[in-house]
């Protein structure tokens, strides 16, 4: 193979690449032969087609084929020589093939920069010891009081947290409502409707009129005066559980005590997690202001797209070119501390394992409250962002190494509350 590789800027490079035509005459024989094995040609057995029969008849195709099969196996071979990390897909020019002689194929491609002097070790981070405090404790074992208990059908009047079950039309909509769940006192919902069904009971009739904010979640009621006129179906109360040794049992513990103790360690944890992910995010900004990196142009492209699409998610009429303007710094940002860490990962030849992709995938669906299956369906349905979601992890992995290699300062921590933790 001869190749020629011409630096366009420092993380862009051109190639061009002959490959030598008795390779591509090799190839393209040999799949003319393993067709011949098996094509069915009249006045000819399976294996003894002539191959200038099959020139004729499948050499074009048979030559498409090979040339598809062989360009990415010589770019990966020239990519390999140069000891590059593609950060995207190259971007090949057009090629004119010609039957007994070298294809020359040129492409460009842009690649994970080199950093010098790139140091990752003996960054200072202040660790932290928590206090939990008792009213903490409790705090968490009411929680886990009101996540436990349940809704229990009651023939009485309704009040402030109740959940009904209602049949309605809208009247102005000419639209009719049935099996409609409404939390009393719900932020969701126009007050209006929770003080119409407050003191009544099931199988009573109800109507009222309720406008509707511009914001509200249905589309189709937003900003609008709605009458709904309807029946009640159904009044659940909630059922709250008692905080004693039956309840600490009924969630796996020996006695109440015990529990406390669960919720106590748990809470440590979660301060400890989340004080170290603040000294993480930290050191990637020491990173990013300590190291000189060259960005390619496509990942801070990909990066600003990503950005953008977040913010339109939360704002339809959202100025595209501003948005722009305004995220750049934060892209850039973000693309350095990847390539950052993506470099630490190179050497460290971090990897992570099929079982590491299995754990993290049921942790992150657990946490939707989707199945591994339909978490992969949805976000992961694709090689580039499996791809992606792989790439994520070794950072993480990158990340940890330059924590782990961090001289540790011990100070008492500020508060942190947990109520916002992951």
């Amino acid at each position: 193979m001869q190749k020629t590789v011409e630096d366009i800027n420092p993380t862009k490079k051109k190639f061009v690449v002959e490959i030598p035509a008795d390779v591509l005459e090799h190839k393209i024989e040999d799949a003319l032969r393993n067709l011949g094995r098996t094509m069915k040609i009249p006045g000819f057995r399976p294996g003894k087609v002539p191959l200038s029969l099959l020139e004729r008849r499948f050499g074009k195709d048979v030559e498409m084929d090979v040339i598809e099969r062989v360009i990415p196996e010589y770019y990966v071979m020239a990519i390999k020589e140069e000891a590059l990390f593609p950060v995207a897909a190259p971007v090949f020019e057009e090629y004119d093939f010609k039957r007994k002689t070298p294809l020359k194929m040129t492409f460009t491609v842009e690649f994970l920069p080199e950093i010098k002097d790139l140091n990752y070790e003996g960054y200072t981070v202040k660790e932290e010891t928590f206090d939990v405090m008792d009213e903490e404790v409790e705090d968490t074992a009411k929680r886990l009081l009101t996540e436990k208990s349940t809704y229990e059908v009651v023939d009485d009047t309704i009040s402030d947290g109740d959940l009904v079950v209602v049949d309605y039309e809208i009247v102005e909509e000419d639209q009719e409502v049935t099996g409609q769940f409404i939390k009393i006192g719900s932020d969701i919902i126009p007050q209006e409707i929770s003080d119409a069904l407050k003191g009544r009971k099931s199988g009573e009739p109800f109507e009222v009129s309720a406008a509707f904010p511009d914001d509200y979640v249905n589309k189709n009621f937003c900003g609008k005066t709605l009458t709904l006129k309807g029946s009640i179906n159904e009044v659940k109360k909630l059922k709250k559980a008692d905080l004693n040794d039956e309840f600490a049992k009924d969630l796996g513990y020996d006695d109440l005590e015990k529990l406390r103790e669960a919720v106590r360690e748990s809470l440590e944890n979660v301060k400890k997690e989340m004080s170290e992910n603040k000294q993480k995010a930290g050191l990637i900004e020491q990173l990013v202001k300590d190291n000189e990196v060259e960005i390619p142009g496509s990942l801070l492209d990909s990066e600003l797209n990503a950005l953008v699409a977040e913010e339109k998610k939360k704002d339809s009429e959202l100025d595209i070119e501003k948005a722009r303007e305004d995220l750049r710094e934060k892209a850039i940002r973000n693309v350095k501390a990847n390539i950052i860490l993506d470099v630490i990962a190179a050497k460290e030849k971090v990897e992570v394992t099929e079982d590491e992709m299995k754990k993290r995938i049921i942790e992150i669906a657990g946490n939707m409250y989707l199945s591994p299956e339909n978490f992969i369906d949805l976000y992961l349905r694709n090689e580039g962002a499996m791809a992606g979601f792989r790439q994520n992890i070794i950072r993480e992995k990158a990340l940890e190494i330059v924590f782990q290699k961090a001289v540790r300062e011990v100070g008492k921590s500020d508060k942190v509350e947990t109520s916002d933790s992951e």
